[in-house]
């Protein structure tokens, strides 16, 4: 791994923990173990640089779990047990890295990164709904609050230290998606 993946890598686990905005370029540095130099070589643009990176990969991977091969609900259920496994693993301490990068007013390009990566989630969801019977139109509103509701609950896991919110919000989904 290069250093500037190792601070694409490191970024992307702190904003998750700490938000984009609490995180410095010191702290990914630190985090990452990469030369203190190396930040402006490789970001010359800053902070808002790299949180853009670090949001569009972490975006690509999340969106990588989104089959729309595969039944709506499975797709779901895949989604929610991913983030509930997430959320146990780091001991309810960390959320979202898109959802982090689009509440920061500080680093537009991020903040516009995040926008992407929901859009690119619902597309693939939607047309995962399409695929399955669904028509456009309510594939896309669908979508929209599949992806919604989930950030939501990852929220309410994190606030609440507990996965039940996910669950019960996967259960919902689920049964709106007919299984």
């Amino acid at each position: 791994m290069t250093s500037r993946d190792a601070m694409i890598d490191s970024a992307i686990a702190l904003f998750r923990e700490r938000g984009v905005a609490a995180t410095s370029l010191r702290d990914v540095v630190e985090h990452s173990g990469a030369p203190r130099g190396s930040i402006y070589h490789h970001f010359p643009a800053g902070k808002d640089q790299l949180a853009a990176e670090a949001t569009t990969r972490a975006g690509a991977f999340i969106g990588s779990l989104l089959d729309s091969d595969r039944a709506p609900a499975d797709t779901v259920r895949s989604f929610v047990d991913h983030w509930a496994a997430e959320m146990r693993r780091t001991g309810f301490d960390t959320g979202c890295p898109a959802a982090a990068a689009a509440l920061g007013s500080e680093t537009p390009s991020a903040r516009a990164a995040a926008g992407a990566a929901f859009e690119s989630w619902q597309a693939r969801i939607a047309s995962g709904l399409v695929a399955h019977g669904r028509s456009a139109e309510e594939a896309g509103s669908l979508a929209a609050l599949i992806v919604a509701a989930i950030e939501g609950a990852l929220i309410l896991c994190r606030a609440q230290g507990s996965e039940e919110p996910l669950r019960a919000v996967g259960a919902q989904l689920g049964s709106l998606l007919g299984v």
